[in-house]
């Protein structure tokens, strides 16, 4: 029996910019890839303290409570060591979790009154 191959079921890439460091995200966030994502946003968060996180949410495609856990445990790890963390691009799906579970503001620096993507 053969059995197809999956794709990964979430992944990610860093690029250092001038002023922050990006952390794009693709796939999804859930209870099988918590300890990934927490990882993957701690690493940046220790390897350039004091600098902005920016979390590209573009091509994530599911976000559980665990995916939301983590995005605030490291938007709290981010201003303790000096830097900030700010989600970017977070649409359909992904933003109306964030929206429902009144985080979104929070996390996007977003005003009430923000165009919805």
């Amino acid at each position: 029996m053969e059995r197809a191959s999956t794709p990964p079921q979430a992944t990610h890439e860093v690029e250092v910019l001038p002023d922050a460091v990006r952390v794009s995200l693709a796939g999804e966030f859930d209870l099988l890839t918590e300890q990934d994502l927490a990882t993957w946003l701690g690493d940046a968060i220790r390897s350039h303290p004091g600098r902005l996180v920016e979390v590209d949410m573009h091509e994530v495609t599911f976000l559980d409570s665990t995916g939301i856990r983590v995005l605030l445990q490291a938007h709290g790890a981010a201003t303790r060591q000096g830097g900030s963390l700010r989600l970017v691009r977070a649409s359909g799906m992904v933003r109306e979790v964030l929206d429902i579970v009144d985080v979104y503001t929070f996390l996007t620096g977003a005003t009430e009154d923000s165009p919805r993507p």
